[in-house]
């Protein structure tokens, strides 16, 4: 086991500042860190790239968090790879538009870096099982 490649985690974020921050707490606990700065470059992305989670931010040009959620679940082969959202926003609505949209774990910002760790560790080793009617994790 010890030639197993650490999991990879597409960040998806138009703040390049918090697209490094992530990219420095998750490269810490080991994660390999592929970063997009908005939906259509995440999307070109994944016709090569098969992660083992993303991390999607709300609010982005062009195409918002959940709009690339729900595009990301109409492709098959990421079916069952989790997907965590994070927002700035406070909106009540948000627990339920990311519910629909399929993701896995919504967090506000700011988070700390243990703590998104944690939830990342937890949603890469337990996967997601579409059929399995689950509970969004915020």
């Amino acid at each position: 086991m010890a030639n197993q490649r650490p999991p990879t985690i597409l960040c998806v974020d138009d703040s390049e500042g918090h697209l490094k921050l992530l990219q420095l707490s998750l490269e810490a606990h080991r994660y390999e860190v592929e970063l997009a700065n908005d939906g259509h470059e995440a999307l070109t992305m994944l016709q090569s790239l098969t992660p083992d989670l993303m991390i999607i931010d709300v609010e982005m040009p062009f195409m918002d968090g959940f709009e690339l959620t729900r595009r990301v679940r109409r492709l098959r082969r990421f079916e069952t790879m989790p997907i965590l959202v994070m927002t700035g926003l406070g909106r009540d609505d948000l627990a339920a538009r990311a519910e629909e949209a399929g993701v896995d774990a919504l967090v506000h910002k700011p988070v700390q870096g243990k703590n998104l760790a944690r939830l990342v560790g937890d949603l890469v080793r337990t996967g997601r099982d579409p059929a399995e009617n689950r509970t969004l994790r915020s």
